[in-house]
């Protein structure tokens, strides 16, 4: 592999401090309906995490919860999220930058394949997640590209 073999840009993700607020201004300036924001449970124990389902961070299996809620903007996902404090890649964002674009995600085919090729250009892979019908990664690529990098793969796990 020598290039991402898709530009399919899906998905801007935006860290906010306060989701109902900013979900409220973005629908009414493109007069979208409010979505659904997803809140996660704290009294809740962690997630299972298994081989089809588990999130990756720095090094390691652990929860990575946020509050957010997806805006459909013609082909892309505006994804807000609100994190919570603790560890993730939204609250680390949070902490370094405040509100703001944390990252742009392609849809590509060959999951680990773009993972491997991704590392190889200098961009560590710093968050991973699989979720039973996909996975999604994220790639320490502020410093060269202004924004980090997502990458996500739709459907039943491929082997390779």
């Amino acid at each position: 592999m020598n290039h991402m073999d898709n530009a399919n840009l899906t998905k801007i993700g935006l860290v906010v401090d306060n989701i109902e607020e900013a979900a409220r201004r973005y629908c009414a300036l493109f007069k979208l309906p409010m979505p659904e924001i997803q809140v996660p449970s704290l009294d809740d124990p962690p997630a299972s995490q298994t081989d089809d389902s588990y999130t990756w961070y720095r090094g390691e299996r652990r929860d990575t919860r946020t509050k957010f809620a997806n805006l459909q903007m013609g082909p892309v996902t505006i994804e807000l999220l609100e994190p919570l404090d603790e560890p993730s890649p939204w609250s680390e964002y949070k902490q370094k930058h405040g509100q703001g674009v944390h990252f742009i995600t392609f849809t590509v085919e060959g999951f680990e394949q773009h993972i491997d090729f991704l590392e190889q250009q200098g961009l560590p892979l710093i968050h991973k997640g699989e979720y039973g019908s996909g996975r999604y990664s994220y790639f320490d690529s502020e410093q060269a590209l202004g924004v980090t990098l997502g990458v996500q793969e739709i459907g039943p796990k491929r082997e390779l």
